[in-house]
């Protein structure tokens, strides 16, 4: 299995508050991730002040203020974003943000951003889709986040994209918008039909599920890469920490699938080194039942089947049948043909 890209999603778990987020950064490195992502935004370009909070923001947020107003308190000012961009590039981290509104767009482009991620959000958004899309950028990649979204509103998306931009630089990732998203509805078998209805795209999982589970069974469909939202304390205010991963349990994850990757192997069926040393213990020959004498016809009666299987195998059974023993043999010996 080839190597899966583990992105930690900080996302605005950081709470607009830059120290914080600079030990994000730190603990996300020591778990063993391979980029971190931020969110950059300006509440008042996203959201409109009629816009109410979603079900789970509420939950973890309460009712006092609307999402604007929630919202606000999470910007990220451009200028910190480039500080941790550059902290975290440092510490040999790829490091790049989903953009949410056009002014964003355009700060992440001059400054030379080269990983893009749409949000789930945008896929409906065709200026935004084609503004990103549009851009030269050499190495450009761009992830296409899917939740909440129809097969159909996924190819609308995807060919608005490949006007401008070739597959092979594009990632589908499924994803549910739930958060946390209830087992029932992660749905992992959607990542085969991902694969069907997209040939020639990767595909990988952004998971908003609870623990990782739902991550390294995701390692299993053939996908390149996983997005975890990430956090130092689930009690945290703000609407995304009790969905992310802690530290610990995003260590977790990076271990486990980095094993899945090993455990997965290259296909085939052959017999391994580590397994071959046991042929012998733990296949069978076929051996005297009782004593026999040199000359006795060999039967069902005198012969069976035992360990070790460093004999005559019990596949040459029939061919052994009714010939005659070459010499003496005692019980349970290996009989020699």
């Amino acid at each position: 299995m080839k190597h899966i890209y583990i992105i930690a999603e900080i996302g605005c778990n950081h709470c607009g508050d830059f120290e914080l987020a600079k030990r994000m950064v730190d603990e996300a490195k020591a778990c063993g991730v391979d980029a971190v992502k931020f969110q950059t935004f300006k509440a008042a370009e996203l959201i409109s002040r009629y816009a109410p909070k979603a079900d789970y923001q509420k939950v973890t947020t309460g009712n006092e203020e609307n999402q604007l107003e929630m919202t606000r308190k999470l910007e990220l000012p451009y200028d910190e974003f480039i500080k941790l961009r550059d902290y975290a590039i440092s510490l040999g981290l790829d490091t790049f943000s989903t953009p949410f509104d056009m002014d964003s767009i355009d700060f992440l482009e001059k400054k030379g951003q080269v990983i893009w991620k749409i949000p789930s959000g945008e896929v409906t958004n065709l200026p935004f889709l084609e503004r990103i899309a549009k851009f030269k950028i050499t190495g450009k990649k761009i992830i296409l986040s899917t939740g909440m979204c129809t097969v159909e509103e996924i190819h609308q998306a995807v060919d608005i994209i490949c006007k401008y931009e070739k597959p092979e630089n594009l990632i589908i990732l499924h994803c549910n918008t739930e958060y946390p998203t209830p087992d029932k509805d992660v749905n992992l078998s959607a990542i085969d039909t991902l694969h069907k209805e997209f040939p020639g795209i990767a595909i990988g999982f952004s998971d908003h599920s609870v623990g990782y589970v739902a991550a390294i069974g995701a390692c299993m469909k053939d996908i390149v890469l996983i997005e975890k939202h990430f956090t130092l304390d689930k009690n945290l205010p703000g609407p995304d920490h009790k969905a992310s991963a802690t530290p610990n349990e995003l260590k977790e994850l990076c271990q486990n699938v980095r094993r899945i990757e090993i455990i997965a192997g290259e296909g085939g069926k052959k017999v391994t080194e580590s397994e071959r040393r046991n042929i012998n213990i733990a296949r069978k020959s076929i051996v005297a039942r009782t004593a026999i004498k040199k000359g006795e016809l060999l039967t069902e009666q005198n012969l069976t089947c035992k360990r070790p299987g460093n004999g005559v195998s019990p596949m040459e059974w029939y061919n052994v049948l009714g010939t005659v023993a070459v010499r003496d043999f005692e019980e349970d010996e290996l009989i020699e043909l």
